[in-house]
């Protein structure tokens, strides 16, 4: 497969970084790009996100969602710590996945390269496949087990977030979603996020005020 004109995908979660190594160990290094918005992210997940390109020698591409920050949340409240797994795909599409498609198609890129796998609860139906722009959508970890991911990685620098099993459950997505999963309420989003951040607690509090 000619990987040329081709970018990763890249949150800076562990499935991210195990399609990162999965394509340099294969001796391609394709530029990474993040979807980011500096009022939701972690500056210590985006401070790793760095560092991690950096120490791979990898180009890294930031895009700012900036439109979808605090001020959208507050109009938007169906999307602050939402329960509901539609709510929360939705969120993830309109943030995520449409920025990735949105730079893929401007910059007419050939392929773009994810570490999504079934075994995280994504549906890929299949390994590959064209956009109606012709766009190749990559997808080579798509069957791997959440072990065989992890024990890829195990020598891997991974972001502060995953350092307590909360953060390992909760992922790396921005404050306002995948907080919450048997939860009865937000109050063990709202430690975690405290430990983490206090910049990003004051956020996800002010959030909450439009929520209820």
């Amino acid at each position: 497969m000619d990987f040329k004109n081709s970018i990763i995908a890249f949150s800076g979660g562990k499935d991210s970084v195990a399609i990162s190594k999965f394509m340099i160990d294969k001796g391609y290094k394709i530029p990474h790009v993040c979807v980011i918005n500096k009022e939701l992210d972690y500056p210590c997940h985006l401070n790793y996100i760095k560092n991690y390109c950096k120490s791979k020698g990898v180009d890294l591409i930031f895009i700012e969602q900036s439109h979808l920050g605090l001020d959208f949340l507050k109009q938007n409240p169906k999307y602050i710590f939402p329960f509901d797994s539609k709510v929360k795909g939705n969120w993830f599409y309109k943030f995520q996945q449409s920025g990735i498609r949105k730079y893929s198609e401007i910059n007419n890129c050939k392929t773009v390269i994810y570490g999504r796998r079934i075994a995280d609860g994504n549906s890929i139906k299949k390994e590959s496949y064209l956009t109606k722009n012709g766009i190749l959508q990559y997808f080579p970890l798509r069957d791997w087990s959440n072990e065989k991911t992890m024990d890829y990685i195990k020598n891997e620098e991974i972001s502060p977030i995953y350092k307590s099993e909360r953060g390992i459950v909760r992922g790396t997505h921005t404050i306002n979603i995948a907080n919450t999963y048997t939860d009865k309420d937000v109050s063990i989003a709202l430690e975690f996020i405290k430990s983490i951040d206090l910049g990003m607690y004051k956020n996800a509090l002010e959030l909450l005020k439009y929520k209820n």
